[in-house]
């Protein structure tokens, strides 16, 4: 898969804010209250943040995909924002599996929604799908994106706004010096470093490394649903993929996360026993992993046995997670695609040689 079938060419449109607490579930909240809410003179205080601000947790939320940007009902050239369902599954205060992003498990689910297909951020599907080096400079990262960017068929973006974006993406998983007009919590305030994909290299104040193998903070769950949604996106009808192919294929959890097929296998093999719908299986010696249903639903039941054993307060009480039975219609729309709004079903991109909608 090439990054013009992975991602969609929108650049720096972060307003060189990178995700911080609280942003992407004030995104969410936002949309669901008012799905006008980022386009009106009021939002800055609706939200309590600077306009800048505002535009950039619109970008996040949707870069995440908890969010969706449709065509307005009424005006030609203007979105608004609604809920996708997979934001209403993760996020809705009343339902959702962690409303207050309190678990890291939620955190590596929203970096595999950022950097997975379709992804809203070329510079980061490239960062960690595509650049080989395991120690590298911010320079070597830009210069990399730079060139398989050109090599494109998009409209070319300013070399700055790649530069941007690579500045962003180290300042969103890492410690950075402090660089111009940054502030302290610029440097602090990101939850995604909680992942340590990225670190800085030891003994060198400008280069850095992704974390490849074991993570603390990589549970079997974070693992397993995104081995299942990558099954749902790219095999779709299928009940079985390799494990060489969900470790080294464009855009596999073994890219996007930074882990091996040992790590991928155990995971699975670990997940299965709580959740049940899916298993390893070893023909001939290779290893499988198998589905029983649909890989969108035991992606779910993943997600709800490992929410609810956290206790949780979930309504989803008679789910039998084991067997994928009793799905409540509340989450059955998940089902046809997490991505889509909640309200129409329709998708909020619009792909295009200019990138997207404004």
């Amino acid at each position: 898969m090439t990054l013009e079938q992975a991602a969609i060419p929108t650049f720096a449109n972060h307003q060189t804010f990178h995700p911080r607490f609280g942003w992407i579930k004030k995104g969410y909240d936002a949309a669901v209250s008012d799905p006008d809410i980022f386009n009106m003179p009021h939002a800055p205080v609706a939200l309590g943040v600077g306009k800048n601000m505002v535009d950039a947790i619109r970008f996040w939320s949707t870069a995440v995909k908890v969010v969706t940007r449709v065509p307005h009902p009424e005006k030609s050239r203007v979105t608004t924002t609604v809920p996708t369902r997979f934001g209403y599954a993760l996020l809705d205060d009343h339902h959702g599996f962690d409303p207050y992003m309190e678990d890291t498990t939620t955190l590596w689910l929203l970096h595999w929604q950022a950097v997975s297909t379709p992804s809203f951020l070329p510079v980061w599907r490239l960062a960690f799908n595509d650049f080989s080096a395991v120690e590298f400079t911010e320079e070597e990262l830009q210069r990399f994106c730079v060139d398989e960017i050109a090599a494109t068929t998009w409209a070319k973006p300013r070399e700055s706004s790649i530069h941007k974006d690579a500045d962003c993406l180290l300042r969103m998983y890492t410690r950075r010096e402090t660089k111009g007009r940054q502030t302290l919590d610029d440097l602090l305030d990101s939850p995604f470093r909680e992942l340590q994909i990225i670190q800085p290299s030891p003994g060198s104040r400008k280069s850095f490394r992704f974390v490849r193998g074991e993570k603390k903070s990589l549970s079997p769950t974070a693992i397993a649903y995104t081995c299942l949604d990558y099954m749902d996106k790219h095999d779709r009808g299928s009940r079985t993929v390799s494990s060489t192919r969900l470790a080294l294929d464009p855009g596999s959890p073994g890219r996007l996360l930074k882990i091996t097929e040992h790590e991928i296998v155990d995971a699975l093999e670990s997940a299965s026993l709580e959740a049940g719908g899916f298993r390893v299986a070893r023909p001939a010696g290779s290893r499988q992993l198998v589905v029983d249903d649909q890989p969108a639903l035991a992606a779910l039941a993943v997600l709800a046995s490992h929410y609810r054993k956290l206790d949780r307060t979930l309504e989803i009480d008679d789910l039998e997670v084991a067997g994928h039975s009793a799905m409540q219609p509340l989450y059955s729309d998940f089902l046809t695609s997490p991505e889509e709004s909640i309200y129409s079903g329709q998708t909020g991109s619009k792909r295009g040689k200019k990138g997207t909608v404004a």
